[in-house]
């Protein structure tokens, strides 16, 4: 991963198990070795490990999409990395036009996604989208000039407005916006949190969950989701 990146985001501080040893890759991505036995019990299929996902209140986006999403079931990774390839996956979405998220409850960022004006705004748009109402981002604006070096958003919730200016690293994200973004829940004191679950590579699995719901997720499948901070 980019120097950049691991100094600032001091060695992933906010992501606890960012030591963890990949084992298998797909779609681009090093992935998490499997939960332990000792957290969850044997390999799971994936209708299994749908129907555990969905009594945890996971959903489809939309009835349109569910050909697509079946189609995971011939991947070998659902069964060699149960829960966790499907988390991933459901934080990924159609990987096709329209690009249409499969569940409104987690979002698969790649860190590596500033290009051009349009990026952060982009960012808080699924931030947004995933805390399924409790945040309402208003007036978004950003600008991106990776050449000036020069980068910031701005936004308004609940009556406040803020302004950020970012750091800019070709096309690295700043990581001090998901803090920011962390600070800003803290002072609206909303009832769910953001989450972070560790891929191994440069991406992570980004959630919104209060402490009943993230734990349950965590005992139902062994992931070490952790809270972003």
């Amino acid at each position: 991963m980019n120097s950049y990146w691991w100094k600032r985001m001091g060695l992933f501080a906010f992501i606890v198990s960012i030591f963890s040893t990949p084992t298998s890759e797909a779609n681009g991505q090093t992935l998490p070795p499997p939960p332990s036995p000792a957290s969850k019990p044997g390999h799971a299929s994936f209708d299994e490990q749908w129907k555990i996902f969905k009594k945890l209140g996971f959903e489809l986006t939309s009835p349109g999409l569910i050909a697509d999403f079946e189609k995971l079931k011939n991947e070998k990774l659902v069964v060699e990395l149960p829960f966790a390839y499907l988390y991933m996956e459901l934080g990924r979405g159609l990987q096709r036009e329209p690009w249409t998220p499969f569940t409104n409850r987690v979002w698969d960022f790649d860190t590596e996604a500033i290009e051009d004006h349009g990026a952060y705004v982009e960012i808080l748009k699924n931030l947004e989208r995933i805390t399924r109402g409790e945040l309402q981002f208003e007036n978004l604006k950003d600008y991106v000039d990776i050449e000036e070096g020069v980068a910031w958003v701005s936004f308004s919730v609940r009556g406040k407005s803020y302004k950020w200016d970012l750091e800019v690293e070709d096309d690295w994200v700043d990581p001090d916006l998901f803090s920011k973004v962390v600070d800003v829940t803290r002072t609206l004191d909303t009832k769910g949190k953001f989450t972070c679950f560790d891929t191994g590579g440069q991406n992570f699995v980004v959630g919104f969950e209060t402490p009943e719901s993230r734990d349950a997720i965590v005992k139902a499948t062994g992931l070490k989701i952790e809270w972003l901070n």
